[in-house]
């Protein structure tokens, strides 16, 4: 395995008020992160980038191609912030012959293939101005593509609209409501990723962004969907684990942010 990292620093994120527990369709608040969809023609100059970017980096013999695109969020800033998850693969086109790829480029059967996250940020003319990039290389005959893997009890990739997260949110959110020291109750704003597990039950795992809402834990009252987020309020970004044992009807939720701060 190689690996190749590149950082260079983005744009701090700014982030803002969205309704509801899990957010998937429109996003037009000024520093929201959210999901976007792998096919949007919105990636197609990031992605043009990020394969030259790698090609012109790597010392490899020959050029690669994009193979898959994975998942991808999108932010709204002065401009835009990108992160996305994608595939590339080893083509027949060597560097000495081809400066750049071709539709006469193809996979090559036992190419290397790649995995990398790119983060890049785009200025308000759809320029990229700040890029990072992060690739794991593996040997061509040593990769086993995971839709081959057989694993029961492995995690998986769970969409974060999914009504099966309802139950997981809200223990997740009651967890860190009962340890959470502050004054306000926290909502969460947005769900960024989410997995499902079959162990001794079924653990759920998921990454969200909870932000401080304008109830008072002092007025005696539960956090309800009446509770409107405090745009000025603190934000936390969280990792929940929940594990559900339906046969013995119990439910255990651990729940770990760290601020981001406020607005």
């Amino acid at each position: 395995m190689r690996i190749l990292i590149i950082n260079i620093a983005l744009l701090p994120a700014l982030l803002c008020q969205a309704r509801g527990p899990v957010l998937t369709s429109q996003y037009d608040c000024f520093g929201c992160v959210h999901p976007i969809s792998t096919a949007s023609p919105d990636l197609e100059p990031f992605l043009r980038h990020a394969i030259e970017y790698f090609n012109n980096d790597t010392r490899s013999s020959h050029l690669f191609a994009l193979k898959e695109v994975k998942r991808a969020e999108k932010q709204m800033v002065i401009g835009w912030n990108y992160k996305v998850t994608y595939s590339i693969e080893q083509t027949n086109c060597s560097k000495e012959n081809f400066l750049f790829l071709t539709p006469d480029c193809k996979f090559l059967l036992n190419g290397d293939i790649g995995e990398c996250v790119d983060r890049a940020y785009m200025d308000p003319n759809r320029i990229i101005t700040s890029f990072s990039q992060k690739c794991d290389l593996y040997p061509g005959e040593d990769f086993i593509p995971l839709p081959t893997l057989i694993c029961r009890g492995c995690p998986k990739e769970i969409p974060i609209d999914s009504p099966e997260l309802e139950e997981p949110l809200n223990h997740s959110i009651a967890k860190l409501n009962a340890e959470n020291n502050g004054t306000f109750f926290f909502k969460i704003d947005t769900v960024k990723r989410a997995t499902t597990q079959v162990i001794a039950g079924r653990k759920y795992s998921i990454e969200f962004l909870a932000r401080e809402s304008t109830c008072s834990k002092e007025s005696g009252k539960e956090l309800t969907e009446d509770c409107e987020i405090n745009l000025l309020g603190e934000i936390l970004d969280c990792n929940a684990d929940v594990i559900v044992v339906p046969w013995e009807d119990k439910i255990y939720p651990t729940v770990n942010c760290q601020s981001l701060g406020k607005v």
